[in-house]
């Protein structure tokens, strides 16, 4: 009637499983390490060569933030892009409509 769960060979067996995953799970990523590096810092590299302006050498979290504020000025100029293409579809179009209604 305890609160206290049983220690049954299903637990040990998911324990002992979970175990030697991790263990496997260790040796891959100790082996694949110098590997995990280098992708990284490829990968670091490319995001630096988007940004517009170079700052040279940022470190990975100042990179980030560039990254972040580039992604936020990208989306702000399709937005603004939108509301004048919007606005001058509308603008056109009451015109060639005021243009028709005047002509008939």
């Amino acid at each position: 009637m305890g609160s206290r769960p049983q220690n049954s060979s299903s637990s040990r067996m998911r324990r002992a499983r979970r175990k030697s995953s991790n263990q496997k799970a260790d040796q891959v990523i100790s082996s694949t390490d110098d590997n995990n590096y280098s992708s990284i810092s490829e990968k670091l590299e490319a995001l630096k060569q988007l940004l517009p302006v170079n700052n040279g050498d940022l470190k990975a979290d100042q990179l980030f933030k560039e990254t972040a504020d580039y992604i936020v000025l990208l989306r702000t100029q399709v937005f603004v892009l939108q509301k004048l293409l919007d606005f001058y579809d509308n603008g056109s179009g009451q015109s060639q409509d005021n243009n028709h209604s005047n002509a008939v």
